[in-house]
């Protein structure tokens, strides 16, 4: 049995979960390969199964990656599914969670040609400071936290449909929460911290992450977010932050999640597992 885990080229990000998935497969029986989701001269048809692993600069080539997704999906299976990959792709699926009944952070859904008005709303909602970013992005590459009154120069800047929320404090003074789920069950949480001085809480940006037990609240969020998504999704990580409220969910990371499988490499064996079975049904 073949599996390919779709990297990318130019990595600038280690994919740490590869340590563990790889042997974990391969001692299932699989053989397995790493190749870059451009790479011209792989068939995909060859694997019985494509794992979306760390395609990692998709974002910069949308259409192309959608062509791929297509291609890749005519030939054999790919995991997550691909309608789950495309709902996935742009942060507007945030609406359907948050129809559901998923708690999520209040959203203002930007287009070009309205940022004097986005501006003069969040001034009137009274958030303070904001967080702006395009509604296809990765690893926080151009997210953004502005004053209200840089809100219009910098949604000018991305030139392209957006979303602006309120900054949570916690996420300086608790982190964000992250819990892996495979097959919908959770696996294992991480409580992510930014480096000082910083907010974002990707590793890229120095930040640091430890293993915590998924709290009861996160897990009912999780399930319920995952009962919304399309497409049965065989692995996804859910990303949240306290608020006053409770806790709320940012992300619903279904395409290329890291899944800190260092903070519970057994979850790689459950994962292994998975993997392999879909590969194996007909």
């Amino acid at each position: 049995m073949r599996i390919a885990l779709a990297t990318y080229e130019q990595q600038t990000v280690r994919d740490g979960d590869l340590d563990f998935l790889v042997p974990a497969l391969r001692r299932g029986g699989a053989t397995v390969e790493t190749p870059a989701w451009t790479d011209a001269a792989v068939d995909w048809g060859d694997f019985d199964l494509v794992m979306v692993s760390s395609t990692w600069d998709y974002h910069r080539k949308l259409e192309r990656f959608r062509d791929w997704l297509a291609a890749v999906d005519a030939k054999t299976k790919l995991r997550n599914p691909r309608e789950t990959i495309e709902w996935n792709l742009d942060k507007r699926y945030l609406r359907d969670l948050e129809a559901a009944g998923v708690p999520t952070i209040p959203t203002i859904w930007t287009e070009p040609g309205t940022e004097e008005e986005i501006e003069a709303t969040v001034a009137e909602l009274g958030w303070g400071d904001v967080v702006l970013k395009p509604v296809v992005d990765l690893g926080a590459e151009r997210l953004a936290r502005v004053e209200t009154k840089m809100v219009a120069r910098i949604l000018r800047s991305l030139d392209e449909p957006g979303m602006a929320q309120p900054f949570l404090p916690s996420v300086e003074t608790e982190g964000e929460l992250s819990l892996v789920f495979i097959r919908c069950e959770p696996t294992h949480g991480v409580r992510k911290r930014p480096a000082p001085g910083d907010f974002r809480v990707q590793p890229q940006y120095g930040a640091g992450h430890e293993w915590v037990e998924p709290p009861d609240e996160a897990i009912r969020i999780g399930r319920r977010a995952l009962e919304r998504a399309p497409g049965q999704p065989l692995y996804a990580r859910v990303d949240l932050l306290a608020d006053a409220g409770g806790l709320r969910l940012i992300e619903l990371e279904l395409i290329e999640p890291n899944l800190y499988l260092a903070a519970n490499p057994a979850a790689a064996d459950t994962l292994a597992a998975a993997i392999l079975a879909d590969a194996r049904r007909s």
